[in-house]
């Protein structure tokens, strides 16, 4: 099974933070990033816990990755 990556970003279009998809697929918009990571964590969760991988890459403002939780198996770490 593919590992599902949600990614935490905010969109300076409506100002408000989303959960997207790796794909854009838009997973909800949130007022708040702490709601928004609130509901990131918990889908992460159910999806490990239906059996699934699951990825949660949280943005800052500017676009640069902030941090990633890993839901399941952690993903290979390969030298580049």
């Amino acid at each position: 099974m593919p590992r599902r990556v949600i990614h935490l970003v905010h969109l300076d279009a409506d100002d408000r933070w989303h959960l997207q998809e790796t794909s854009g697929y838009s997973i909800g918009a949130f007022p708040s990033r702490e709601q928004a990571l609130q509901q990131g964590r918990q889908l992460g969760s159910t999806i490990q816990h239906d059996g699934g991988l699951a990825q949660l890459v949280v943005h800052r403002l500017d676009g640069s990755i902030e941090t990633r939780h890993s839901y399941g198996e952690d993903p290979r770490h390969r030298v580049g």
